[in-house]
Order: C-alpha cells, then structure tokens, then sequence
C-alpha cells in the first residue's frame, strides 16, 4: 500500500463521511423527506463505497481511474447539494442552540467534502 495523493484523499474522505454520519445522528430533523433521502442517501452510500475503496487500495488492489472519477464527480455533486438542503434546512427553521449549531456545522462540512471530491476528481481526471 502506498500512501500517494489519492490515497491520503480517500482516507480523508471516509473520515469526513464518519464525521458528517456522527452529526447527522445529533442533529436529524424529519422534516423534509428530500433532504432526509439525500442527506443519509449521500452519507450512508459514501460511507460504503470509501471503505470498499481504501479495504481496495490496502490489500493492493488497483482501481480505475475512470471508476474514481466517476464516484468523485457524483460525490461532489451529492455532497453539495446535501450541503445545501442541509443548510437551508437549519438557517431558515426555528431550531436554536446546539442542534441548530450541529446542522449548520454538518452542512458546511458536507460541503467541504464535495469540494475534496472536486480536488480528487481534477486529480483523477490527470492520471496522480
């Protein structure tokens, strides 16, 4: 296993969704079926493919380049548009303290993810 810029992106990554999974369970709000489908949809399936890639990527397998850049791109994609369900979910309810903190907090961070899957799509469309 060799720790080069895709690898270093995709353990990142899977942390992230770890991260954005945790607040999700403490800041859920049913209140939108879309937001709820997209939001646990993008997590939970993310969640999935990241592990199979990085269990992939240490047993030594290779994974091509077309596949990466397809899972990166619509993981940017997810990942935004969670982002910003989630946002507009909890700048524009009544919730306030903590929980409301903890959703903002999960969909600036969604967002931030969907621009490292930007940067790790730009570097598997160049072949690093």
């Amino acid at each position: 296993m060799g720790m080069n810029k895709a690898t270093i992106f995709k353990v990142v990554e899977l942390i992230i969704v770890c991260v954005l999974i945790g607040l999700h369970y403490h800041s859920f709000s049913d209140s939108s079926l879309t937001s709820a489908f997209v939001t646990m949809g993008t997590f939970g399936g993310y969640l999935i493919i990241l592990v199979g890639i990085c269990l992939g990527i240490i047993l030594g397998a290779t994974i091509d380049h077309r596949l990466d850049l397809f899972f990166s791109i619509v993981g940017c994609i997810l990942f935004i548009i969670a982002g910003a369900l989630i946002l507009d979910h909890f700048i524009n309810a009544v919730y306030r303290g903590n929980f409301r903190n903890t959703g903002i907090a999960k969909g600036c961070i969604s967002i931030i993810q969907g621009v490292l899957f930007l940067i790790d799509a730009v570097f598997a469309f160049r072949g690093n």
